[in-house]
């Protein structure tokens, strides 16, 4: 089970780079990618941490891209 739950993790993690890469905004993506790096070290360094890294990593994912924010903006006035 924790095997099945480190694998997840780790996908997660390979989309949050996979996204990075394709943001236009150079800070946003650099964030991104410290999100991944973090979630590496929690997976090599953390076990049974699973109650931190879970939400953590729900709320990267759920992050807006740049361009949606800013298309809001733009919309907003």
């Amino acid at each position: 089970m924790g095997l099945l739950i480190d694998l997840v993790l780790l996908l997660a993690g390979l989309v949050l780079w996979m996204r990075s890469s394709s943001e236009g905004d150079d800070v946003w993506s650099l964030f991104l990618r410290v999100l991944v790096c973090l979630d590496l070290v929690f997976l090599t360094i953390g076990n049974g941490q699973l109650l931190l890294e879970l939400p953590l990593l729900g709320l990267a994912l759920a992050l807006p891209s740049v361009q949606r924010l800013e298309q809001r903006e733009r919309e907003a006035r």
